[in-house]
């Protein structure tokens, strides 16, 4: 790298310290969201010393939190009262629409003991491959249906980003593998009125899924089924096949068994769409998904990869679509993917 390109020629321990240490503002962040801080704030709880009071704490606790959250810019004092910046107002005050605090206390409490000591993971592979995380979760109700509602909370307003920009209209029956909550699907349907909809996922999960898609009455046009998608018959009557972020927890020969099995069970002419974390092409991130991949270890085994837009074309290709594409969906994070079926 040339000097010219190293913007950090004159820097000096500022930047890395701020990279080693970020897991305090992750840990200061999910305290004030346990303890809502910032919806009390949203109701008019406006100084340490009520808020002390609403939660029963000593102020001075309470004050050593306003001033971590200050600092961070996540709320902010005018005039004596405390108020929440305009995206904690939005997205971190409980009972707003577009909340997602959820999303934010449970991923970093369930990700953060892997985070700990990568080092362990890499090295040459070491007895059998660990059963994947996930599936443990799936199998204990109260875990699934505690991630379950909290990618409802997180995905709800991205489902109709995608409703907006992918176009469900041309779909009868959509088979969305692996559909969780059912948000995406919930959304899509409320866009279109001629779409119907099941959700494949397991039997914890679909238990939840109901009852979201009951809350926006949509139960007569999203269904469910339950299973593995690896092992269950995929119906043969679907137009419309999708992977909306399961994908990465599968390495690239298990993926390409997913697309051809929905490629063979699709209708002539139908399509199959992957929603999922994504790199740019030559793999210099976006952050996020780089982060993801980097997890993606467990004791020198792969437990999953993330994909480029261009390596998703070429599994939907070796799987047998056509007039496939890769797009970004949200340029920081998330990626979707396509191709069809010749009729």
């Amino acid at each position: 790298m040339s000097q010219i390109d190293d913007y950090t020629t004159t820097m000096k321990t500022e930047r890395l310290n701020e990279l080693a240490f970020s897991f305090k503002k992750t840990g200061a962040l999910v305290l004030a969201l346990e303890l809502e801080l910032f919806t009390l704030i949203d109701a008019g709880h406006s100084t340490s010393s009520d808020l002390a009071t609403v939660l029963d704490l000593d102020t001075e606790m309470v004050e050593r939190l306003v001033s971590i959250c200050k600092a961070m810019d996540l709320v902010r004092e005018v005039d004596g009262q405390l108020e929440n910046f305009s995206d904690v107002s939005r997205y971190l005050v409980k009972n707003k629409p577009t909340y997602f605090g959820g999303y934010l206390i449970y991923q970093p409490n369930s990700e953060y003991d892997g985070f700990k000591n990568l080092a362990q993971h890499y090295v040459r592979q070491t007895g059998p491959a660990p059963k994947g995380n996930y599936l443990a979760m799936m199998e204990d109700a109260d875990r699934a249906r505690r991630f379950t509602e909290a990618g409802y909370n997180a995905s709800l307003p991205l489902a109709h980003r995608l409703a907006k920009r992918f176009d469900f209209s041309r779909f009868t029956h959509w088979l969305d593998v692996a559909g969780g909550s059912g948000c995406y699907a919930i959304a899509a349907c409320e866009r279109n009125a001629e779409l119907k909809v099941t959700i494949l996922d397991f039997p914890n999960v679909t238990a939840v899924s109901r009852d979201f898609v009951a809350k926006h009455d949509l139960s007569d046009r999203i269904d469910t089924m339950n299973g593995n998608f690896f092992d269950v018959p995929f119906p043969e009557d679907c137009d419309l096949i999708s992977f909306i972020t399961p994908l990465q927890g599968y390495v690239p020969d298990q993926v390409i068994v997913a697309l051809k099995k929905s490629y063979d069970a699709l209708l002539p002419g139908g399509t199959c769409l992957v929603v999922d974390y994504m790199l740019n092409d030559d793999k210099n991130g976006p952050l996020d998904p780089a982060f993801l991949n980097l997890g993606g270890v467990r004791n020198g085994h792969y437990t999953g990869r993330v994909q480029s837009g261009s390596e998703f074309k070429a599994f939907f290709e070796e799987a047998g679509f056509v007039d496939t594409a890769a797009e970004w969906l949200m340029r920081h994070q998330l990626g979707f993917a396509y191709g069809m079926k010749a009729g």
